[in-house]
């Protein structure tokens, strides 16, 4: 991670050597935020409140450096106002922590065993106690209503012939075959004695238990592959035996199932089909029928729902542009209403038992998360913050964030974030770096910019102005937004963002003769593409990028995904993959380029880096390429 972020900063830096001088020449306390501060971070997250609204159990993340692996811990927050205790202390991640319904015990999920294992603890006192030696490791879980059971899903366990084969390295893979699921189980904690409850060739996920505890509704995929982790579908399993039944018959995706309090209905998420287009919340009778949409007109993309305790009102989070709020609306039907009007983005939301009190995350463009509660009411919300876990960043000279717009070539309206360079002088022009997101169906958000991923604040100390573009194809803008770059990779989106730039330049900002350019996966892709098209930048910095889609396509593990963006594989539109791919065009690069992967990338391979690399070598563009050894996509 710090080779990582240093070696971004130090190409921008190169490219433009005054900048670095200027920023410590107008430097002055509070200081520039640094990588070791952004390593320094923590990170708070899966805010669970207690069913009596008094606490809520969350995580807090570190990097721990001489490990070179995150350590996640659990922490316990009062609702009134008390300063939060940590639960536990070991060295391997403690995540996913769950209520028991009476309130007194947390079962959560450990890395603590060679394989994560499921634990439950007091959150007033005492040690953990594990609850499952599965060999093939705890995935997620859930608590029955009476408490007396927990629902968990875990991988299946490698047989003793398997077992000797990889002792043995007698474990040659054969393509599509020999998959490992994962099971749907319960276990009683008393006795610690589990029974399988679901299995087959299906990957189980989510387990949903019924009001009266008879049933679980749970998701599953047909295969542990990437590309098939979009063809979700429900199912209801009686909890004392009996087979599964599907709950709907859909031709796109179904998952995040939730019982409604009398246990008749089920909310979930839906999609008609697999290509680009957005998800909906829907209701269906618990024992199966005809689904009916309960939004169809709203323009957002729900997350998964919650039910009022009377059973009238769904909750559900979603992306609005660049922020996330929580809404609710009619079960029966209707227009959802924001119950939230953040300028940030708020992660999760859990209620408590009586539906009154509602946990989140909270994160701004000028602070990390923290841990939020707010009163269900009639008018908006009111977060009250529970946390304080990066109080160092009041001590940092931080840039500030604006949410900017502007008119794309054909008249499209756009927006994005532009924070600016620390101790930034109107009428002053900066160099300016743009930071392209993944996906493409990603988006920024205002939401801290200090990560491994978007250090725009370390950047901002050095007297730099980082543009953050939102372009056709983003999340959070409508399904119209959503699907107009299909057919159109490197066509309207790029021309999005260079008119934004194009925007900060006009507006007296941006330094036209000091920009740069930035992204990873697809962010990268459109970074390898841009060198191809332009050559006002003096760097650029390819993360990840994929280059040559036509070689993308079979190499990748997810190629259902160019599916949908590309209308067709590449051997039957061969035109449409070479002209949207950078490498059909690489002699008219001429832009100093950095490119970054993780040798262990399996969704955008090593030989998309390879082949631009070559190719800008072979054509005397300077040009450096870095590995990261057994480092996977992200």
């Amino acid at each position: 991670m710090r080779r990582t972020l240093g070696t971004l900063s130090a190409l921008v830096l190169l490219t433009t050597p005054a900048v670095a001088q200027e920023a410590r020449t107008a430097a002055a306390t509070p200081r520039p935020m640094t990588f070791d501060d952004v390593i320094a971070l923590r990170a708070v997250n899966d805010a669970q409140i207690s069913p009596d609204g008094k606490w809520v159990a969350y995580t807090v993340t570190r990097a721990d450096l001489e490990q070179n692996a995150s350590d996640a811990d659990i922490w316990l927050v009062s609702t009134a106002g008390e300063p939060p205790n940590r639960l536990t202390t070991n060295k391997k991640s403690d995540t996913s922590p769950r209520w028991s319904p009476d309130g007194k015990r947390l079962a959560f999920i450990s890395a603590r065993e060679e394989k994560p294992q499921l634990f439950m603890m007091s959150p007033f006192g005492g040690e953990p106690e594990r609850l499952t030696e599965n060999k093939g490791g705890v995935r997620a879980l859930a608590w029955s209503p009476d408490g007396k059971s927990i629902a968990f899903i875990a991988d299946q366990e490698p047989t003793a012939e398997e077992e000797k084969r990889v002792k043995e390295k007698d474990d040659a893979i054969v393509v599509d075959t020999n998959y490992k699921f994962s099971r749907l189980w319960v276990i009683d904690p008393a006795t610690k004695k589990a029974r399988l409850i679901a299995t087959g060739e299906m990957m189980a996920s989510d387990p949903q238990w019924s009001p009266d505890g008879t049933r679980i509704a749970f998701t599953t995929n047909p295969t542990p592959r990437a590309d098939d982790n979009a063809l979700t579908d429900i199912w209801v399993v009686p909890t004392a035996s009996g087979t599964p039944k599907k709950l709907v018959d859909n031709a796109g995706p179904d998952y995040a199932p939730r019982w409604s309090p009398d246990g008749t209905q089920i909310a979930y998420v839906t999609s008609p089909g697999f290509d680009v287009r957005q998800v909906q919340l829907a209701v269906i009778p618990a024992t199966g029928g005809t689904p009916r949409m309960v939004a169809p007109q709203f323009l957002q993309q729900p997350s998964a729902p919650a039910w009022s305790p009377d059973g009238r009102t769904l909750y559900f989070g979603a992306a609005v542009r660049t922020t996330s709020q929580l809404f609710a609306v009619p079960a029966a039907g209707g227009t959802p209403r924001a119950l939230t009007d953040v300028r940030g983005v708020i992660g999760g939301g859990t209620f408590s038992r009586d539906g009154r009190e509602v946990a989140f995350t909270l994160s701004d463009g000028q602070k990390p998360a923290d841990v939020q509660v707010a009163t269900i009411g009639n008018g908006p919300l009111a977060p009250r913050q529970l946390t304080d876990h990066n109080p160092q960043v009041r001590d940092l000279a931080l840039g500030k964030a604006e949410v900017v717009t502007w008119k794309s070539s054909d008249g499209m309206e756009m927006d994005g974030i532009l924070l600016y360079p620390t101790g930034y002088v109107a009428g002053k022009r900066y160099p300016m770096v743009a930071s392209i997101h993944g996906g493409p169906s990603g988006a920024w958000t205002q939401t801290f910019a200090a990560s491994s991923g978007n250090p725009g604040q370390v950047l901002a100390g050095q007297g730099f102005a980082v543009f953050y573009p939102n372009p056709r194809g983003s999340s959070g803008y409508g399904e119209s937004f959503l699907r107009a770059n299909i057919k159109d990779w490197g066509g309207g989106d790029y021309r999005d963002i260079q008119t934004g730039i194009d925007a900060l330049v006009a507006r007296g900002i941006a330094d036209s003769t000091r920009l740069a350019q930035t992204g990873w996966s697809y962010g990268g892709y459109m970074t390898a593409w841009t060198l191809t098209q332009t050559n006002r930048f003096k760097a650029v910095v390819v993360g990840a990028g994929l280059t040559d889609m036509y070689s993308m396509y079979a190499t990748n593990d997810i190629p259902r995904t160019l599916d949908g963006y590309f209308g067709a594989e590449p051997w039957n539109d061969t035109t449409e993959y070479r002209k949207r791919s950078a490498m059909t065009f690489i002699k008219n690069a001429r832009t100093p380029t950095l490119i970054l992967h993780g040798q262990a990338d399996q969704r955008v391979p090593i030989g998309q880096a390879q082949e631009l690399y070559a190719g800008l070598k072979k054509n005397g563009v300077p040009v450096q390429l870095v590995f990261y050894p057994r480092e996977p996509h992200g």
